[in-house]
C-alpha cells in the first residue's frame, strides 16, 4: 500500500450487524484484558486493531475503555463532532482549571490569554536563549563521557522553559519541581488506572504529594515574580510575571479578566511546566536514540548541518534550509510520539459505523496505533525519515500534536526548540547508544523509555 496514501475510501476496520458496543479481544475470564494490556499497552493495541478493528474495547475489571484507531474516527472526535466528546477526569485531576484542562469559554478565554506567548515572532525572539541553554548543557559534557539521555534532555528542556517562558534562571534550584512532574507522569501508567479509584496505592500517594509539590513551587515563582514587576514593572515580559501582574490588577483595570484568582495562575503555569519540556524532552531523546540505531540518517543529518551552518550558530533563518533535520524530528514523532493517547468522555452515546460507544465512557484515540499501521505508512515500525519528503505533515494519520482547536498550543514551540537543540549538539558530539537491541517503552501520561537511555558523547 502506497505510503502517501491516506486514503479516505480505506473504511475502517470495524464490526458488522445490529448496533452494539465496539467489540473487545479476546481475553482472560473475570481480567478480560488486563493481562495482555498491562504487559504491553501498544502491542496490545496495535494488535486488537488487526483482531476486532479501528473501534474497540478494553475489557478491564474497573471498567471498559474505548479505543479509536483510525483517521476518520480520530477526525470525528477532535474536530467534527468535538461538541459530543469532554476531556475526560484525568485532566482536571492533574491540571486543575488550566488550559489543557477546561472546556468551553474558559478554554477560550486562557487560550486568548496564552497564545500571544506562542506567536512565531515571540518563538523567534526565543531562538538565541534556546540555543544558549544547548550549548551550556553541552559544556557541561566531557569527551567520552557516558550521559543518561532521557535526564540530560529533561534538564536542558527545563532550562529552556524556565529561561523563556517562565522568566527564571537556568540551573535555579528547581529539582522539586521538575521530580513533582515525574511523579504526577507516572501516576497515570495502566497499571495504575486499572485498579479501583477508592485503592490507596504508592502511586496515588506520591501523586498527591506531586501536587502540592508542584504548587508549592509554582506559587513561590508567582510571588518572586510580583516583587520583581513592583521593583521594575518593565521586566513583566514573561508569562510568570504577566499572570502575577494581571492578579494584582486594581479596580480602575480590568479585574474580572483571566485569570481572576491565585489558584487560576497556578494550575495555568502546572500545566505549562509538564507539557513545555517533558514531551520535548522525549521528542529529544527518541531521535537521538533513532539516530544512532540508523548510522545512515545520522550522516545525512551531519552533512546537512556541516554544510548550512558551518561554524555559525543556528539562526531563525536557517530552520527552512535544514530539511534532513526536520524530517528526522517528523519521524521520530511517528514511530515514537510522545503523547500516545488522546483521552476524552462521551457526552452522548456516538455511533462509529455499526457500533455504538455509550454516554459517559472513556474514548483514547490512539496516535500510537495509527503511526504504526501499515495502511497509512510502509514498513510502519521502520525509521525511515526519507518517507517525508512526499508527505506532507498534515496527513491525517499524523497526530503528534493532536488536532482541531485543542491542537497542542506549544506544537511550533516545540518543533522550533528540538530543531534548535539537534542542530547544536550534534555539531559538537557523535552520540554512540551503550548497549544494544529494541528500545522498550512505558506508557504513562507521556510514552517514556523504560528505563534511562545511555550514551557516550564523543566530540566530533
Amino acid at each position: 500500500m502506497s505510503d502517501s496514501s491516506g486514503d479516505p475510501s480505506e473504511k475502517p476496520r470495524g464490526g458488522v450487524g445490529d448496533e452494539r458496543r465496539p467489540p473487545a479481544p479476546a481475553g482472560l475470564p473475570l481480567l478480560g484484558n488486563a493481562v495482555g494490556f498491562a504487559r504491553d499497552p501498544f502491542e496490545f493495541t496495535v494488535d486488537a486493531v488487526e483482531e476486532v478493528g479501528d473501534a474497540f474495547r478494553i475489557d478491564l475489571p474497573v471498567g471498559d475503555r474505548y479505543v479509536l484507531a483510525h483517521p476518520d474516527y480520530a477526525e470525528r472526535v477532535l474536530v467534527t463532532d468535538r461538541d459530543a466528546f469532554a476531556k475526560t477526569d484525568d485532566f482536571p485531576l492533574a491540571f486543575g482549571n488550566s488550559v489543557i484542562a477546561v472546556e468551553g469559554d474558559d478554554w477560550r478565554e486562557q487560550r486568548d490569554f496564552l497564545d500571544p506567548f506562542f506567536f512565531a515572532s515571540r518563538i523567534q525572539s526565543f531562538l538565541p536563549t534556546m540555543r544558549e541553554q544547548v550549548v551550556r548543557r553541552a559544556d557541561s559534557w566531557t569527551d567520552g563521557q557516558e550521559i543518561a539521555l532521557l535526564s540530560e534532555m529533561q534538564e536542558l528542556t527545563f532550562d529552556i522553559l524556565a529561561t523563556t517562558l517562565l522568566g527564571i534562571d537556568a540551573g535555579a534550584d528547581r529539582d522539586g519541581l521538575r521530580a513533582a512532574a515525574d511523579d504526577l507522569n507516572a501516576y497515570f501508567e495502566p497499571v495504575t488506572w486499572m485498579l479501583p479509584d477508592w485503592l490507596p496505592t504508592p502511586a496515588r500517594r506520591r501523586f498527591d504529594a506531586a501536587k502540592a509539590t508542584l504548587r508549592e513551587e509554582v506559587y513561590s515563582l508567582l510571588e518572586n515574580a510580583d516583587r520583581t514587576a513592583a521593583d521594575d514593572p518593565a521586566e513583566g515580559v514573561d508569562l510568570v510575571a504577566t499572570l502575577a501582574t494581571a492578579l494584582n490588577a486594581d479596580a480602575s483595570d480590568d479585574a474580572d479578566s483571566y485569570p481572576r484568582e491565585t489558584d487560576a495562575a497556578i494550575d495555568q503555569l502546572i500545566g505549562l511546566v509538564f507539557a513545555g519540556h517533558e514531551t520535548t524532552a522525549l521528542a529529544l531523546t527518541f531521535t537521538l536514540y533513532c539516530l544512532t540505531e540508523n548510522p545512515e540518517a545520522y550522516r545525512r543529518v551531519e552533512a546537512e548541518l556541516d554544510d548550512v551552518l558551518g561554524d555559525d550558530p543556528i539562526r531563525w533563518e536557517h530552520l527552512d534550509d535544514l530539511p534532513t533535520l526536520a524530517r528526522v524530528v517528523d519521524e521520530s514523532l511517528r514511530l515514537y510520539p510522545p503523547v500516545h493517547a488522546l483521552p476524552r468522555e462521551t457526552k452522548h452515546p456516538v455511533r462509529f459505523d455499526d457500533d455504538v460507544v455509550p454516554e459517559g465512557a472513556e474514548v483514547l484515540v490512539s496516535v500510537f496505533a495509527m503511526h504504526h499501521d501499515e495502511r497509512f505508512w510502509d514498513d510502519p515500525t521502520t525509521f525511515d525519515p526519507t518517507r517525508w519528503r512526499d508527505r506532507d505533515r498534515s496527513a491525517d494519520a499524523y497526530l503528534p500534536f493532536g488536532a482541531g482547536p485543542r491542537r497542542c498550543l506549544g506544537a511550533t514551540f516545540a518543533r522550533v526548540e528540538a530543531r534548535v537543540a539537534l542542530a547544536e549538539l550534534l555539531r559538537r558530539f557523535r552520540f554512540e547508544r551503550v548497549g544494544d537491541g529494541a528500545l522498550s517503552l512505558s506508557p504513562q501520561m507521556t510514552t517514556q523509555p523504560a528505563g534511562e537511555v545511555p550514551m557516550i558523547v564523543r566530540r566530533r
